[in-house]
This record gives C-alpha cells, sequence and structure tokens, in this order.
C-alpha cells in the first residue's frame, strides 16, 4: 500500500517493523491508517533503528498506539533528506490552516 503526500510516495502504513529495513529514508510515525496525523517526521541513514529508537523515546506501542510509513532514498544525501522533510513538514502545516 502507498501513502501520497505531495510528491513523496511513502510505503505504508505498517503495524510491525517486519518490511522495513535499515537504509536510508524518511519516515513518519502517524496516528492512524488514513488520515494520517503526524507524531513524528523524521530523515535518518537507518531507517529501521531509528523507528525504534523513536517509538521508544515516545512510548509508543506500534499497531496500537501508532502506525508508521516509510519513504526510501536509497542514494540521497541527509542534506537532501533534510530538505524533503521541509517540504513535507510545509504540506501538513498547510493541511491544518
Amino acid at each position: 500500500m502507498a501513502i501520497q503526500i505531495g510528491r513523496f510516495s511513502f510505503r505504508g502504513p505498517f503495524s510491525n517493523l517486519d518490511e522495513i529495513k535499515n537504509r536510508p529514508g524518511l519516515f513518519i510515525i502517524h496516528r492512524n491508517k488514513t488520515d494520517i496525523v503526524p507524531i513524528v517526521i523524521h530523515e535518518t541513514p537507518l531507517l529501521l533503528a531509528t523507528i525504534i529508537e523513536e517509538l521508544q523515546k515516545q512510548e509508543l506501542n506500534l499497531g496500537k498506539d501508532c502506525f508508521v510509513s516509510v519513504y526510501n532514498t536509497f542514494c540521497a544525501l541527509q542534506l537532501d533528506r533534510e530538505e524533503m522533510i521541509k517540504e513535507i513538514h510545509g504540506i501538513f502545516l498547510w493541511r491544518s490552516n
């Protein structure tokens, strides 16, 4: 399944981490499956490890309190991922106004 956010097509929403690999990318931890209400929007060189860390930090249970959607950026540099995050934040700010 895919979730379209602006020009980005995220994989997910996932209720478990089995299909997520430790690759560079962006992720959104969100409240529900269809109407995305972000809790965390983050970029990382290691998706799986960072998602696990963020879930623990926020004290969230995937599949119960939240879901995660990912966008792999195989070749993107950190600066590129940061720019993508800014763009996605802008989309959510626009939606909330």
